[in-house]
This record gives C-alpha cells, sequence and structure tokens, in this order.
C-alpha cells in the first residue's frame, strides 16, 4: 500500500509488512545493564531499515520487549518483583509471544560477571595470610551459588514458543553450547547463536523476515 508518510519506519513509496520479534530473556536489577544491553543492540541495529552505515539491507522489524513498559527501573535484584503486577507481566508476554512472528531468547542468566573478580579477591586473601577476609569472600560465593536464580519466566516463554511453533533463535553462553545443542528440547531451537552480534552478522532474522513475511525481491 502507498503511504509515503508512514512514520513506523522509513519509506520509499512502498511499504513492507512488519515482522514482530519478541526478545525474551532475563530481567534483574542485579544485572540490568546485561539485560538492556543485547535488547538495545538489536533494536538500534534495525531501528532503520532502509540501508545501514556500511551499506547493508534491513528490514522493517519490530521488536515486542517486556522492557517497554519501564520494569528496568523498578526491578529489584533478582527480579521477583517491580511496579507492574506480576499476574500482569505473565498475561502481557504471553500475549507478545501470542503475537510474534519469531521469538529471540537470550537464555544467559549472567551469573558469571562479578563472579571472577570474587575469585580473584579470595585468592588474593589467601596470598595475604588473610584468612577471615578469604572465609568472607568464598561464603559470599557461596551464597550466590546457592541463591542462583534460574531464568524461570525465559524457560517458560521457549516453551510456549515451541507450543505454538513459532520460529525460535536461541542466544546461548558459547561455554554452555553443548548443552543447549544437545538437550532434546532447545536443540529443537531454529537457530542456536553465541551472542546478539553473531544473529546480527549472520543475518537470521533477515533471511525470517524474506522468507515469512515479504515477496519484495532485491534487484
Amino acid at each position: 500500500m502507498f503511504n509515503p508518510s508512514a512514520r513506523y519506519a522509513e519509506s520509499n513509496g512502498i511499504d513492507l509488512p512488519i515482522l514482530y520479534c519478541y526478545l525474551a530473556g532475563r530481567i534483574s536489577g542485579d544485572n540490568i545493564n546485561e539485560c538492556l544491553g543485547w535488547r538495545e543492540s538489536l533494536v538500534r541495529h534495525y531501528k532503520h531499515y532502509s540501508q545501514d552505515e556500511f551499506g547493508n539491507k534491513s528490514y522493517p522489524i519490530s521488536f515486542l520487549c517486556p522492557l517497554n513498559s519501564g520494569e528496568s527501573s523498578s526491578v529489584d535484584a533478582k527480579g521477583l518483583t517491580s511496579s507492574i503486577p506480576p499476574n500482569l507481566i505473565y498475561d502481557k508476554d504471553l500475549l507478545s509471544v501470542k503475537r510474534a512472528d519469531v521469538i529471540v531468547a537470550n537464555m544467559d542468566d549472567f551469573f558469571e560477571v562479578g563472579i571472577e573478580r570474587l575469585l580473584h579477591e579470595s585468592v588474593d586473601s589467601l596470598e595475604n595470610n588473610s584468612k577471615e577476609e578469604l572465609i568472607f569472600k568464598l561464603t559470599t560465593l557461596q551464597k550466590r551459588i546457592i541463591n542462583r536464580r534460574p531464568n524461570l519466566g525465559t524457560i517458560s516463554e521457549v516453551s510456549w514458543a515451541l507450543y505454538l511453533n513459532k520460529p525460535l533463535i536461541l542466544i546461548v553462553p558459547e561455554a554452555q553450547r553443548v548443552i543447549f545443542e544437545k538437550h532434546p528440547f532447545t536443540r529443537r531451537a531454529s537457530v542456536i547463536v553465541y551472542s546478539e552480534q553473531q544473529l546480527i552478522r549472520e543475518k537470521w532474522l533477515n533471511k525470517l523476515y524474506k522468507s515469512i513475511s515479504s515477496a519484495v525481491y532485491d534487484d
């Protein structure tokens, strides 16, 4: 349909259909920068669908993101509560998965963020013969391991996507790639990558767009 004043994306006279992509992944105050970072990277890359600064053609993709509702400013450290009622979080995320054409799920729980620092500090305490400080550091590490929160919401959203036969792209920590590539459920994903940058570089969303959303061909 001709619509030269289209506002959702740049238009050259033909408005291409929009591909809706839901961004599933951890939301927790402890790791809010990581939770926002990978999502913002994808949104920024696909913001203008004509051509990017490198001359690569992109496509009109609309990202459905749970953080669009403002949870990032109110979510607690573990990601268990926020200013949004929990039942509404469940309802809106389920509706988003149903509406989406494709789901991108980041399975990283960002547990390793800060772990290396704690380990180095523990070793330093041992080398400095500070028994009390070493015990404190190891106790802190132990509590973090015991209280590690699984990505329960993300796992549920992945299950919904599989049940609804939606194309599913998993972003997984490379150190855990064997687990996700061999597990009977997660190996069912359409594509498994190890970072959002790999997803952008290999253009899986572009390929999905051309396959299921548009029959407009390149010259």
